[in-house]
């Protein structure tokens, strides 16, 4: 009964617009104060949810991707990427792709892809003659590959609330995130050549621009290269990668001759807001685990599933459709907080390595940014295409199959996440 009434708090505190954190925040004080736990003791344990080393790397990773984008370091790897595959069918589009896999490489954010280097593709692609509402669905569904390849910043938020290493973690998104790219990329191919989009093939490029752009962008194409090969070759933590990368980014900032007093203001500013709710929502998240485990709530559900059925593949096969689900209703932060301490207990038993079940996580939750409601992705890219966003979600449609099947293709065969993890001996 304490615990329907909890549920009953926590969903009338959504139905009226209260925000998530402040959600799960108050419904777990209801419930330790139930259970008659001193409530003198959540602004520690508060605090404690935050304080760790690792946790920099994540205001270091926003302020990188900010710069990245006020800066000009994003321009100069979205025309590499035009002159090397700038005349293939789809030309753009896979041009779009390549070039947030890259950006990836350094931001780890989805946000500031589809904002910053959405911006730049989306001009690209008009002034090239493409259809707005392809142009527009191939920039959100692209940016969700920001926080799979490394570095992410959903990734270290994973790592904090189920205490995994965040190297290990890090580094396990980088194949799931190059498979999310080629189904992308497979996708427009097909739309390409099937006709249903207009997509105008560009001259290819001749050897000579293909040099000249790489010259241009040597330097920025050489960012995820420190940033990534320097978590995955134990020479950098993923701490000092996000010092790194923000040194690196504000460095070619100066070299492009971007710099200015504005931009940085605008940058710090961005940075201190998305830093600030991802810290509440990791602190609240201690509590959460707090909560959850007096009341026993994974063991709970792990009972009620096995009461329907014990076929592992099936127990994961609903997992998924759960957490796209979740996904769709919140934000990726905010559902990471939830199901982490609740998923974890509950698929452990089942062999699921926690490393793995990040990846799942992290991927799964980030599909929403690209689904109605929540889809934080699609209204940025609304606003910058000036499309209505009920023609944007029509457009995206086909770009949901690659993911959701690549999103499976993680859960069934591990080993596409965990192998680089332990070939580099960072799985612990």
């Amino acid at each position: 009964m304490d615990l329907f009434l909890i549920v009953i708090a926590f969903f009338g505190l959504l139905a009226i617009g209260t925000p998530i954190a402040i959600v799960v925040l108050t419904s777990s004080i209801i419930g330790l104060a139930i259970n008659n736990i001193p409530l003198s003791m959540i602004p520690q344990t508060m605090i404690n949810g935050i304080n760790g080393y690792t946790l920099l790397a994540i205001p270091l990773y926003i302020l990188a991707g900010e710069f990245m984008n006020e800066l000009g370091v994003a321009k100069k790897i979205f025309d590499f990427a035009l002159s090397l595959v700038g005349h293939i069918r789809g030309s753009m589009g896979h041009v779009n792709v390549i070039a947030s896999m890259v950006f990836a490489g350094i931001s780890g954010s989805s946000t500031a892809d589809a904002s910053g280097l959405g911006r730049i593709e989306l001009k690209a692609m008009k002034d090239e003659g493409y259809d707005t509402d392809f142009s527009a669905a191939i920039t959100a569904a692209s940016s969700t590959v920001g926080p799979i390849i490394p570095p992410s910043i959903h990734m270290m938020i994973y790592a904090s609330v189920a205490e995994v290493p965040a190297a290990a973690l890090l580094i396990a998104g980088l194949v799931p995130g190059l498979l999310m790219g080629l189904g992308l990329m497979l996708t427009v191919y097909i739309l390409a050549i099937s006709g249903k989009v207009n997509c105008p093939v560009r001259p290819r490029s001749s050897i000579i621009k293909i040099l000249t752009t790489f010259k241009d962008s040597f330097l920025a194409l050489l960012a995820p290269i420190l940033i990534v090969g320097g978590i995955m070759w134990g020479v950098v933590t993923p701490t000092e990668a996000g010092c790194i990368a923000v040194v690196y980014t504000f460095f070619l900032g100066i070299l492009y001759k971007k710099i200015s007093i504005n931009n940085i203001n605008k940058c710090l500013k961005n940075t201190i807001y998305s830093t600030g709710v991802v810290m509440f929502m990791l602190a609240v998240a201690r509590i959460f685990v707090w909560f959850i485990t007096i009341e026993q709530i994974p063991n709970r559900l792990m009972n009620l599933i096995l009461s329907i059925t014990t076929d592992r593949i099936l127990i994961l096969f609903l997992v998924g459709i759960f957490v796209l689900i979740l996904g769709m209703i919140s934000t990726a932060s905010a559902n990471i907080v939830l199901a982490t301490p609740i998923l974890l207990p509950m698929l452990s038993p089942l062999g699921v390595d926690p490393v793995h079940l990040g990846v799942i996580l992290v991927f799964g939750f980030v599909l929403g940014i690209i689904t109605p409601p929540v889809g934080t992705s699609l209204y940025i890219t609304t606003e910058i295409a000036q499309i209505p966003f009920e023609r944007l979600v029509k457009a995206i449609i086909p770009f949901y199959i690659p993911l959701v099947l690549s999103f499976y293709i993680i859960i069934y065969f591990p080993q596409i996440s965990l192998f680089l993890p332990k070939v580099l001996g960072i799985m612990f």
